[in-house]
């Protein structure tokens, strides 16, 4: 069976009311997936990417969530005042 898969997409999504984008590609010469993409800060946008490959897109979709949920929950958390 083959199946019709998109060699790029978008994920528009949010996480603790921060929205996030990441686009999701297959590079065809090393039939890899990657993703890059940025999380909407209030301050500005802030990039997101790695110099990994992976096997499949979901590899690189689930990456890449994992990627924008630390980063979101870094700056969040470094903005909450301590001790409480």
């Amino acid at each position: 069976m083959i199946m019709n898969i998109s060699k790029r997409y978008t994920i528009k999504e949010s996480y603790r009311n921060q929205a996030y984008v990441g686009v999701v590609n297959l590079d065809a010469r090393t039939n890899s997936w990657a993703w890059k993409g940025h999380v909407d800060f209030n301050e500005g946008l802030h990039s997101m990417f790695t110099n990994r490959t992976f096997t499949t897109a979901l590899q690189a979709e689930d990456h890449m969530r994992q990627f924008a949920h630390q980063c979101i929950d870094n700056r969040l958390d470094a903005t909450q005042p301590h001790g409480f």
